[in-house]
């Protein structure tokens, strides 16, 4: 069974029930974090111009893979952070980004924070989900999380997944039970063959199966570092509603771009086709339990 954390949240009573505006930051990610800081600082003003509310950054927003990412880990208070939070906190629009952060056992935790529009740290959530395959041994280096996370930003519920997680969707659906209305998935694709087809199908279906909103964002290569096996993203940014419609898809070009997302069409949506209200517990048992804010 798994186990939900939503993370201490005050902000609960300021759950949207409207909408609000989400900039998908499709940027190419460098082998330097302080390069990566400024593009950004740069996407998330653009964001705040266009009136984004919320800004999603890719996987690994940090420094891109193939970099030697022990050395680039900082825990989340780092230097790396700390620029999040200060972009986040100069525009007033919240944001989420992929970051490396120390594990343990020598490893790295591949991670997501979010930060608020007041530039404070909200969530962060350690990728469940090792790409271990085509080729690729993500878990070599980076040690896997053990907790589902939710959180609230810009007053909407959002769920938090990073990349190879948007093939399992139980992961989708935990998070949607649990009460998100947006899944945020940055990514950093890798290319193959059938790989992008894979990555619009995957989201698509997440969307539909669980009738929320999903704002999935990809990185795209950096034409000023040496080409690598490592993945460095197909771009295809897309915000996708309950119904699966593609409302934004960016193609492989780095940029901004910004939707908006409804609330209140996931009930709508939900009334209309609630495959959520009509699971069977009573065959497959619930998905998830809950961990209180205080643990």
């Amino acid at each position: 069974m798994f186990t939900l954390f939503m993370m201490p949240c005050w902000l609960g009573w300021l759950v949207n029930v409207g909408g609000m505006r989400v900039a998908l930051c499709q940027i190419p990610v460098s082998s330097s974090p302080s390069v990566n800081a400024e593009r950004v600082r740069s996407a998330m003003s653009v964001a705040a111009d266009q009136g984004a509310e919320l800004a999603v950054f890719p996987e690994a927003t940090q420094v891109r893979f193939g970099s030697d990412l022990r050395a680039a880990a900082e825990p989340l208070d780092g230097p790396f952070g700390a620029g999040l939070a200060a972009a986040a906190k100069e525009t007033g629009v919240a944001l989420v980004a992929g970051v490396f952060e120390p594990a343990p056992d020598g490893r790295v935790y591949n991670t997501a924070v979010a930060f608020d529009g007041h530039g404070e740290l909200v969530a962060s959530y350690r990728k469940l989900h090792l790409f271990d395959a085509f080729g690729h041994r993500e878990s070599e280096v980076v040690a896997p999380g053990s907790v589902p996370v939710l959180c609230v930003l810009a007053g909407v519920r959002v769920g938090l997944e990073i990349c190879y997680d948007v093939r399992f969707g139980e992961l989708s659906r935990a998070l949607a039970v649990g009460g998100a209305d947006l899944l945020v998935v940055p990514a950093a694709w890798a290319a193959g063959l059938f790989k992008e087809e894979h990555w619009v199908t995957l989201v698509r279906a997440r969307a539909i199966e669980n009738t929320v909103w999903v704002a999935a964002v990809g990185q795209v290569p950096d034409a000023s570092e040496p080409s690598t096996r490592a993945a460095t993203g197909v771009g295809r940014s897309m915000l996708v509603d309950p119904l699966g419609v593609v409302r934004l898809d960016m193609g492989p070009a780095a940029g901004v771009a910004v939707g908006s997302v409804d609330i209140g069409l996931v009930q709508t949506v939900r009334e209309a086709v609630p495959s959520l209200a009509n699971r069977r517990e009573d065959v497959f048992g619930p998905v998830l339990s809950f961990l209180s804010a205080d643990g």
